[in-house]
């Protein structure tokens, strides 16, 4: 999660190099007949999965910083698996490489990369006499296979198919040729030509590129977030060395057709590629209007475009899109969501799209990614221009590392860390506390296993500005950072380890109108939660502990000169999940409300105290006084404790 406030600052000095163009210089540069120097290397996350691909299948390539050296591919390393990760452009380029160099080897990705369509790859190499197999939980396995050169026509407007079936060509006899109905972006066209290929009509004999020494143009696909983002603002900007490859204009053109003030400067041409200077400047303009030929053009900035429409008052227009739909995640759906979001309406026919919007944007929203890059930087966008709003995944690093520098945002970083925090509420109290407070940080739920190193642990915990810490760490971590505490749950760079779990307990009491002062009350449990409430309460109620093992309550019991003799509790409060113990536990007549820590499971207590028709508080409360208190001390804000506030949040973002 990352909750975004209005302040912005764009950077234009921060380079993005091109990532179509990394993933392709690097596969050339592994094939090529000598060494290769490739700066302004992009080093997103699609683009180092190609590299390690490359590795696996022999050739070097050294990293510093952006700038890789490669030395190609002597031998081709045979029954190799190349991991795609995420990246559709890693494996449907090295598809075509793979099937050229006589090796079996298997493509694997992850489960969003498992569901984006392969056949559209396999089938034109397949007709070249590239052999594959389709097995499950992988892309699919390429063998041995002697290439044949033929003139193959797409079924698809896809210049990662062409540019497969190019560098397939290198190694097939006789001519390869690929015929398009629309032009696609050539980029893989222009790289081979300035390495030596001969290319002539999109077609291509057997060859060996040569070595190059190539700076890579910045990449027009993340300097349209930038672009948007000024543009939307009302701010001017100018960025520099930005690839502008005739197949890569669209977003451009889209604009300029709509009257935005948009100039193209000092253009001139790098190994092949077009580079130029971009300023946009800000102004009136009309509803976007995207043909099918823009579309191709523009692809992945769709998604963009589509944001600036949600924030432009007018009926926006983008023309044969279906290909959204079979992006890192279905497009099309992400953008009709974010619409929806911001009060606006997206409308998808089968073909074509169209935004309807009245241009009012709403207060801090909350939007989903589905995991998507491209989706997540368009609503940061969004949040931005709200004045403030969340995000709950953000996953640039497949696409533009640096993107929060580049505008400007710098979150401060939190986390819970547990042994399984994957469905913890705690990325969203966060955000709503956040967004009251118009603090900009991100939030994240690491999991980790209970034999982690206390070395492993503690380098987690302090690359986060904050951190809550939950099973089965509480213990162990009140030892690695030497605090007089028997269990800590919030550590931070600008806070002492602390527990708030009392604090919150404490809270979730007293705002049910629950005053335990000279009580007599029955804690249930022994471990790190249970003492965290002896220390809140001690002195001020008297406790007794019953817990299944006895050893414990009474170390507990010794401990802090607990009662041991208490037959008539004013109330109970459990820290044990639901089991045959908890569930044995009879509620004495006395009891006249039962505290729950769990917020998401069954409970024995809870059922009785619910037949009895006795007050019930949850541990959700108790977690979200904690947090706020965690909270609080990270960001130097007030404390806040509206409870219901987050409880109708919790409702409106499910």
């Amino acid at each position: 999660m990352i909750h975004f406030n209005s302040q912005f600052n764009i950077d234009p000095n921060v380079n993005y190099g091109d990532k179509s163009i990394s993933h392709r210089a690097l596969i050339v540069a592994s094939v090529a007949n000598g060494v290769s120097t490739i700066r302004n290397l992009s080093l997103c996350e699609d683009v180092l999965a190609t590299a390690n691909c490359l590795r696996t299948l022999g050739a070097k390539i050294d990293l510093q910083g952006s700038t890789a050296t490669v030395t190609p591919i002597k031998t081709p390393r045979d029954n190799v698996t190349l991991d795609c990760k995420n990246s559709g452009t890693t494996a449907r380029l090295l598809a075509g490489l793979v099937s050229g160099l006589g090796v079996t080897a298997t493509f694997i990705g992850d489960v969003s990369l498992q569901k984006r369509p392969m056949d559209r790859v396999i089938e034109p190499l397949a007709e070249l006499g590239a052999k594959f197999t389709k097995g499950k939980n992988q892309l699919f396995t390429i063998y041995p296979s002697k290439l044949v050169g033929k003139t193959i026509y797409s079924n698809v407007n896809s210049a990662q198919v062409k540019s497969a079936v190019l560098l397939a060509g290198l190694n097939a006899e006789g001519k390869t040729q690929y015929v398009e109905t629309v032009q696609t972006r050539n980029h893989t066209e222009l790289l081979l030509s300035a390495c030596g290929v001969k290319i002539d009509n999109c077609s291509v004999a057997k060859s060996i590129p040569n070595g190059f020494d190539f700076t890579i143009p910045n990449d027009l696909s993340s300097a349209s977030f930038l672009l948007a983002l000024a543009l939307l603002a009302k701010q001017n900007l100018t960025l520099k060395t930005v690839g502008v490859n005739d197949g890569r204009i669209g977003f451009l053109t889209v604009l300029q057709n709509a009257g935005v003030k948009l100039t193209i400067a000092n253009q001139r041409v790098v190994c092949g590629e077009k580079v130029a200077d971009i300023t946009v400047e800000s102004g009136i303009f009309k509803p976007l209007y995207a043909t099918e030929r823009d579309v191709a053009n523009a692809i992945d900035e769709i998604s963009v475009l589509s944001a600036i429409a949600v924030a432009t008052k007018g009926t926006h227009r983008f023309e044969k899109v279906g290909e959204l739909q079979y992006k890192e995640c279905n497009r099309i759906q992400a953008i009709t969501d974010m619409a929806e979001i911001c009060g606006q309406k997206a409308i998808f026919d089968g073909e074509n799209l169209t935004v309807i919007s009245n241009g009012v944007l709403p207060k801090n929203p909350y939007f989903c990614s589905y995991f998507d890059h491209r989706m997540a930087m368009c609503e940061a966008i969004l949040c931005i221009l709200c004045g403030g709003g969340s995000v709950d995944s953000f996953p640039v690093d497949v696409s533009f590392p640096n993107f929060l520098q580049a505008i400007g945002a710098n979150p401060k970083k939190f986390c819970v860390v547990g042994g399984d925090v994957s469905q913890s509420l705690s990325p969203k109290l966060m955000t709503y506390l956040a967004s009251n407070a118009g603090v900009c940080c991100s939030y994240d739920a690491v999991s980790l296993a209970e034999n982690t190193t206390n070395e492993q642990l503690l380098k987690v915990l302090e690359s986060f500005d904050g951190a809550n810490v939950t099973l089965p760490f509480k213990r162990r971590v009140a030892k690695l950072y030497g605090a007089n505490l028997p269990t800590v749950n919030t550590v931070g760079k600008t806070v002492l380890p602390q527990s708030t779990d009392g604090y919150g307990v404490e809270m979730a009491l007293t705002q049910n109108g629950i005053d335990l002062t000279d009580k007599s009350i029955w804690i249930v449990g022994a471990g790190g939660g249970a003492e965290a409430c002896v220390l809140q309460l001690l002195g001020k109620c008297k406790i007794q502990i019953v817990n299944r093992t006895q050893s414990n309550a009474d170390e507990l019991t010794a401990k802090y000169n607990l009662s041991t003799n208490i037959t008539q509790p004013y109330g109970v409060l459990s820290f044990v999940p639901s089991c045959e113990f908890e569930r044995s536990i009879q509620l004495p007549n006395s009891c006249e409300f039962v505290f729950i820590s769990s917020y998401n499971g069954k409970s024995g207590l809870k059922q009785q105290a619910l037949e009895r028709k006795i007050k019930v508080v949850d541990g959700l409360q108790m977690l979200f006084f904690q947090g706020a208190k965690s909270f609080s001390l990270w960001t130097n804000t007030p404390l806040q404790n509206d409870y219901q506030g987050f409880l109708e949040y919790l409702a409106k973002t499910k």
